[in-house]
């Protein structure tokens, strides 16, 4: 009679746990989809080796994206200007050309393994360069591209590209 009462709580438990377990699985989803608030408006950004981005905003207001950048690339800047570009620019397009037409965040010099807070313009009225937008996006107006920059270093005055991270907006 014992082993019967065992077997019964056995059961009672594991169909709990299966039931649990599938709750916390849609929950994680949902969570991961935005829904429960994932991530922070939808706005994410993903950086690339050796470069940090967190905390990144999608301004509505300013057609701004404000983010938390930085450099491990084991080189200091003596420059960098840092720009958003859309998704579908090829990136044999990305090139001095590109920045002198975009809006862009002038960071100056950036050591190496400094972090900065940039805010940099996806809105762009300037002709002729495959912008995003030409006007301020509407709450909720998503987007998605890149986040590239164009440095310099001590002893030279070429310019270097590197793209910095992939970045997917959501106007708040």
């Amino acid at each position: 009679m014992k082993n019967m009462k065992l077997q019964s709580a056995m059961e009672y438990l594991m169909t709990y746990g299966w039931a649990i377990l599938i709750i916390a699985v849609v929950m994680v989803a949902l969570f991961s989809l935005g829904i429960l608030g994932g991530s922070p408006l939808g706005t994410t950004c993903l950086p690339q080796s050796g470069f940090e981005c967190t905390s990144p905003v999608f301004s509505h207001s300013t057609g701004q994206l404000s983010v938390t950048m930085g450099q491990n690339s084991g080189t200091g800047w003596t420059s960098a200007n840092i720009i958003f570009v859309p998704q579908g620019v090829s990136t044999t397009q990305i090139s001095g050309s590109i920045f002198s037409a975009q809006n862009d965040f002038v960071a100056g010099a950036v050591n190496n393994g400094q972090i900065i807070t940039a805010t940099i313009p996806v809105v762009n009225t300037i002709a002729g360069y495959p912008i995003v937008l030409t006007t301020m996006p509407a709450v909720g107006y998503t987007a998605a591209g890149t986040i590239w920059v164009q440095y310099t270093v001590a002893g030279s005055s070429a310019f270097y590209y590197a793209e910095m991270a992939t970045a997917t907006l959501k106007a708040a």
